[in-house]
């Protein structure tokens, strides 16, 4: 072979040999990507297992919360449960209790005891609605008698007074009352309608109530224009 043309026979291979490099180093890039690739996507699944243990975790609060309030509660009911069973020892015992219902308040006959907590009032009902006893106290003002079916509806003045009806309007929707009658039950009502009437609407005075117990407080507004009606239903 001639000089010359073994010249050209070893360019020849380096150039191929060279092409074949290239080819390797272009291939290279696509290598790393797919490797960079895995790695982003082992990255998110790390991430995702993460985000779920703090789902976890959270989950794991919340449930905890629920059951110290439930155990509370629990608790709570037991002593009550405790209380009640001490306050029925001592009916047994002494044939009565301290809390029964007086007969009559101020000179007039009683016919219930009104309990409400959320406004700190208890106030005795008078039997006997009156302009006089209504300077007194709370009356009757229309129905049955109070703890039987029906709708027992009691009126009071708005006087800054502690057993009159002042704080009704501080009710809400929800609210418990207690009803004490003459034979000393006392019911639990939850209050579930509050509205403002005119003076002559009479129609919280309905007693078709389809057979439940219902319990109507009336009271005047501030300027005596409007009336402020309570609904409470017997639970």
């Amino acid at each position: 072979m001639k000089t010359k043309d073994r010249k050209k026979y070893i360019y020849a291979i380096l150039l191929v040999s060279i092409l074949f490099f290239v080819m390797l180093i272009l291939d290279n890039p696509t290598i790393l990507t797919k490797k960079k690739f895995s790695s982003v996507n082992m990255d998110g699944k790390i991430e995702t297992t993460m985000t779920s243990t703090q789902n976890s975790i959270q989950e794991e609060k919340i449930q905890e919360i629920l059951q110290n309030e439930q155990d509370q509660n629990t608790e709570q009911n037991t002593e009550q449960n405790l209380a009640q069973n001490g306050q029925e020892d001592n009916i047994n015992s002494s044939g009565n209790t301290e809390d029964s219902l007086v007969t009559s308040y101020k000179g007039y006959p009683v016919i219930a005891k009104l309990e409400i907590p959320q406004i700190e009032l208890e106030t005795y009902v008078i039997s006997e609605y009156s302009e006089q006893a209504l300077g007194v106290s709370v009356t009757k003002f229309y129905g049955g008698d109070p703890n039987t079916v029906g709708n027992f509806c009691i009126a009071g003045h708005n006087y800054i007074t502690k057993n009159m009806f002042h704080n009704l309007k501080k009710l809400s929707v929800g609210n418990q009352l207690f009803l004490t009658d003459l034979e000393n039950d006392k019911e639990t009502y939850i209050v579930y309608s509050i509205t403002t009437v005119g003076p002559n609407d009479t129609q919280c005075l309905s007693q078709k109530t389809n057979g439940r117990v219902e319990l109507t407080l009336i009271t005047c507004t501030t300027d005596s224009s409007k009336r402020i009606i309570v609904k409470a239903v017997k639970v």
